[in-house]
């Protein structure tokens, strides 16, 4: 006798779908959160690098504030342009993070923000004789403040270059083996 068996061609087919269809579903999601894991840790990496980055770049614009600052006094209390430079120079010498060019009157700050990445301003230190006409200085007053810019550090100090300044060798990652098709 031949006895059909539609009981199992009719649950057992669809099943095998229904258990194919979760296993895809399972696998995609774990392909999704493996994802999302790596975009997380790209994310908070960059955004260390990036906070690193303006912490820096807040340090240098502190130090040329206060280079200002200490400028002004130094114009003020030196009477030769020598004497202001020797004050200068004293006063740079003793900072950290800065070297000071006597030659080129300028100074460079360089502040480390990743173990191979700093950032880099140099300033160019100027002299101002305070004794020269004051119309003069009253018209150049005058005309740098009509510029939008501020008149005591423009005549004493100027930013020349503010960069990112790579320290470390690039070194790229061997470790994964790569088809050459051989």
């Amino acid at each position: 006798m031949k006895e059909k068996n539609h009981l199992f061609s009719a649950t057992g087919i669809p099943s095998l779908f229904l258990i194919f269809g979760v296993l895809m579903l399972v696998i995609l999601s774990l392909l999704g959160y493996g994802t999302s894991r790596q975009d997380l840790r790209a994310s908070s990496l960059s955004l260390e690098q990036t906070s690193a980055y303006y912490n820096a770049c807040s340090e240098a614009a502190d130090f040329y504030s206060e280079l200002v600052q200490t400028l002004e006094g130094f114009q003020a209390q030196a009477k030769t342009e020598t004497a202001y430079y020797q004050l200068v120079s004293d006063y740079l010498n003793s900072q950290e993070n800065v070297e000071w060019d006597s030659e080129e009157h300028t100074a460079e700050y360089v502040k480390a923000f990743s173990d191979t990445q700093s950032l880099a301003v140099k300033v160019s230190v100027f002299w101002t004789d305070c004794t020269a006409d004051s119309t003069t200085s009253d018209n150049a007053a005058s005309d740098t403040i009509n510029a939008g810019l501020d008149v005591t550090s423009s005549n004493i100090a100027g930013i020349l270059s503010w960069n990112t300044v790579v320290t470390a060798d690039w070194n790229p990652d061997n470790s994964q083996s790569v088809y050459k098709g051989e």
